[in-house]
Order: structure tokens, then C-alpha cells, then sequence
């Protein structure tokens, strides 16, 4: 039986280290498990998946979800997305679609945009996932449990990738002053 697993949470939570190391920790050779990330992220490394202290391993950029099942063969027993918040509605038939297959698959992504608001079809992911793992950052501001990712930079595109230059990882508290601050000025 295949199992679903979503890792979510805010900005600089560790979601592509934990993704990583489900990859690394799942039993199959490395032809038998497939890595993807929206054709979008290029940042640190445009062929692999990589968190921000620097891990890596090899994936394949893809521009739709519907390209995924494409990458896959009969001998596929793991597909672990990155990203996977960036992709549209057809994310969901792509999960279901392998999971019909046997395909284990683990996707990792933020669960709310720089607004607080659900990001993409991450509500639907996350009610179809067997397996949450909801992960969390440390606040930029006072060092406490972050659980929000707040915009620093001045752009009020939805989709806008980047690191720290443009993001800073903030709990509910530090994110509704920096909020109001803006706001304001």
C-alpha cells in the first residue's frame, strides 16, 4: 500500500531537509526513487533540490505536475516533490495517480503564502496526506517558534522566490507588527 506524506510549514523551517532525509532514509536504490521541483525554483542549485545549510541530492525540474508521472517507470517506488505548493489544481490527480500505482510520494511545501493565507492546493494536499509533518522555524525578530513566513522585500507579486534577501521566518506576533508596520508606512 503506498502512503502520501506532506511536510509543511513557513520559510527556513527545514521542509527540503526533511525531504532529503526521507529520501535518504527510504530503503530503495536511488534508480527506484524520483526527485522533482517546479521548473520555477532555481535557486542554489537549478538540478537538485537543496536547503539553505546546503544539502543537496539530484532532482529534475518540471514545468507541470502531469510531466511527474512521465519521469516514472515500473520500477519506481518513490517520487519526492519539492515545492510542491508552486504547482497547480492538477497536483492533486498527479498524488492520487501514483499513489494509485504503488508510489510511495512525499511532498514538501509551504502551507501559507506571505499573507498568512493557504498557499495553493497545500489545504487539499494536506487532507489527503497519510503522513503530516508540520515543521517550524525560529523567529528572526525574538528568536521563538516560527510559524510564518513574512516578506521583507517590497513586491506584492503572490509568487516571488528567493531566500533570506526576501524572506525572514516570524511567529504569529513578530509577523502581525512587521505587518501593521507596513501598513502604516
Amino acid at each position: 500500500m503506498s502512503d502520501f506524506t506532506i511536510i509543511y510549514g513557513c520559510m527556513f523551517a527545514g521542509k527540503s531537509t526533511r525531504l532529503i532525509e526521507a529520501y535518504q532514509d527510504y530503503q530503495y536504490d536511488p534508480t527506484q526513487k524520483v526527485v522533482v521541483k517546479p521548473l520555477l525554483d532555481n535557486r542554489y542549485n537549478a538540478r537538485g533540490v537543496s536547503t539553505h545549510s546546503g544539502m543537496s541530492i539530484p532532482a529534475q525540474r518540471v514545468m507541470k505536475p502531469e510531466e511527474i508521472s512521465g519521469l516514472t517507470t515500473d520500477l519506481t517506488k518513490a517520487v519526492f516533490i519539492d515545492e510542491i505548493q508552486f504547482f497547480g489544481i492538477e497536483i492533486l490527480s498527479t498524488v492520487n495517480y501514483l499513489l494509485t500505482l504503488g508510489i510511495d510520494v512525499y511532498g514538501a511545501g509551504l502551507d501559507r503564502d506571505y499573507l498568512a493565507r493557504d498557499f495553493g492546493q497545500m489545504p487539499a494536499l494536506k487532507a489527503l496526506a497519510r503522513n503530516k509533518i508540520q515543521v517550524f522555524a525560529r523567529c528572526f525578530v525574538c528568536g521563538g517558534k516560527a510559524d510564518h513566513t513574512y516578506r521583507v522585500a517590497d513586491s506584492d507579486d503572490l509568487i516571488l522566490v528567493g531566500h533570506s534577501n526576501v524572506y525572514e521566518a516570524r511567529c504569529q506576533s513578530c509577523w502581525s507588527k512587521g505587518q501593521k508596520a507596513k501598513q502604516q508606512s
